[in-house]
């Protein structure tokens, strides 16, 4: 009796322990990340704001949290019924070009690398949806989210808070 109490608690502490739905609240305009399981499906549930929640501009998805920002608040789940073992959408990056603020040129081919400016970025994928692109001499990360439709949005963040969303040519 003993040996399966402790069987079934060890059971449970090796579990993640990742809530089923996230609220998520952007304070003011600013960005704000809260953790969950982003492998699979995560949609918004819930919309609690007035301000819109676009997926790729007002919120994302990073490794391990989901992110809001220009007053997006919304409660967000992973309608995969097995998150941590359910199949992503296909890997890896389309081709793309995209032109972000301040300059910025992008090139993706397809399942990477990565160029900012014609420099190759270093590729960091979170998921099968969501890559990052840290170019170290422009001290720029490039947010690459593959949508539920198979397009995609890229977005960047830079020095001193510089961010935006950048256009696919």
């Amino acid at each position: 009796m003993r040996t399966c109490i402790v069987l079934g608690l060890s059971l449970l502490v090796a579990a993640p322990a990742w809530a089923a739905d996230v609220t998520c609240e952007s304070k003011g305009r600013g960005r704000t990340e809260c953790p969950m399981d982003t492998q699979g499906d995560v949609q918004v549930k819930r919309q609690l704001s007035k301000s819109p929640c676009t997926e790729g501009v007002t919120w994302g998805l990073s490794k391990h949290a989901v992110w809001v920002e220009q007053g997006c608040r919304a409660v967000f789940s992973n309608a995969s019924d097995n998150a941590a073992a359910a199949p992503a959408a296909s890997g890896g990056l389309p081709l793309f070009n995209a032109t972000c603020p301040g300059g910025l040129d992008v090139h993706g081919d397809q399942g990477g690398p990565v160029y900012v400016n014609g420099k190759e970025a270093t590729l960091n994928k979170s998921n099968d949806n969501y890559y990052e692109a840290k170019d170290a001499a422009t001290d720029t990360v490039i947010s690459l989210s593959k949508n539920p439709d198979g397009s995609l949005s890229v977005s960047y963040t830079g020095r001193k808070g510089a961010n935006g969303i950048c256009q696919l040519r």
